[in-house]
């Protein structure tokens, strides 16, 4: 479930769509410290919590890769969202673009609109959700060395790509816990690139995300969390811890299966208005094809709960990070 590390160090073999099978196999990109980014994940959870979150990521996978071949450098992400309650709509609303740069001047785009629709369950929230946006890719031809220097099915120059793009998930709230299950793509949008041959459909990818409280003491927390992502042909499960004091300061540990081992720090800032989180990846598995590490910084900021005429909701801060 890794993105392939340089596009600009592949070797073209065969026609686009074999191209498709491979360099796009992985479509979304990867974040180490996905237990607070639970509304990219999931359209189902704009809005939970009771409160405004605006969140950037900023992520550096396999720095200081150099290509074999070619110079060129591992991907890099940058994600923003808001996710904002919505009383007047009985759920909440959610907006998020994404830049995901694979190498050689090739990459992703994504400008996504969600809603969710909660009803209480219990003392659980439940959010039903959906989005839809426009996935874009851009695929630079002229950093291929392609077998034959003749294939008309290979771009000669940067060509981009948009389409309608559709997922759907349910998310289960609780100061406690949380889980979610989601489907990203569901309309599988396919790219062509004006080629007569060789179509690259976006892989549907189902996650499956969820974390759990438990109180040690007054002021140390420790938070399991886990995510697993599958494409409906191969599964990637990673699992992780995070201990938090004082609900202000966390630090943990994360493995993501046949990758990485991640330790992950950071905390809230300004009355807990400002968290900020940063998360170090080594490769543990692969590391002939890959460089060592990878690096993720994250800044969320809160707004308080919206208000309309009636007092705001006081929330315990043990529960919140």
């Amino acid at each position: 479930m890794d993105k392939i590390f340089s596009i600009k160090n592949l070797i073209l073999v065969t026609t686009l769509s074999l191209f498709g099978q491979i360099t796009f196999a992985q479509s979304d990109p990867q974040f180490t410290q996905y237990v607070f980014n639970r509304f990219y994940l999931n359209p189902g959870a704009a809005g939970l919590g009771g409160q405004t979150d605006i969140t950037a990521f900023y992520r550096t996978q396999w720095a200081g890769y150099t290509g074999t071949f070619d110079p060129g450098g591992g991907p890099q992400t940058q994600l923003i969202s808001a996710s904002v309650p919505f009383p007047q709509l009985k759920g909440g609303l959610g907006l998020y673009f994404m830049n995901d740069q694979i190498g050689g001047g090739s990459g992703n785009r994504e400008i996504n609109l969600s809603y969710a629709f909660h009803k209480r369950v219990g003392n659980n929230i439940l959010g039903i959700g959906g989005s839809a946006g426009l996935y874009t890719r851009t695929l630079d031809g002229g950093e291929y060395r392609p077998r034959e220097p003749d294939d008309t099915s290979i771009p000669t120059s940067k060509v981009s790509e948009s389409h309608i793009d559709v997922s759907a998930g349910v998310y289960l709230y609780n100061p406690s816990y949380e889980l979610g299950l989601s489907v990203k793509h569901i309309n599988q949008p396919s790219f062509g690139f004006s080629t007569l041959t060789g179509k690259n459909p976006l892989n549907r990818s189902l996650y499956l995300n969820g974390s759990f409280l438990i109180g040690i003491s007054y002021t140390l927390d420790v938070r399991p969390m886990f995510v697993i992502k599958s494409d409906f042909k191969t599964v990637s499960p990673e699992v992780g811890a995070l201990v938090s004091y004082n609900s202000s300061y966390w630090a943990g540990l994360n493995y993501r299966w046949q990758d990485a081992a991640s330790f992950l720090i950071g905390g809230n800032f300004l009355n807990k208005k400002v968290k900020i989180g940063y998360a170090l990846d080594y490769v543990v598995f692969g590391e002939l094809a890959k460089a060592t590490t990878s690096h993720e910084f994250m800044l969320s900021y809160t707004l308080s709960p919206p208000r309309s005429g009636k007092k705001s909701i006081i929330r315990t801060p043990r529960y919140r990070y």
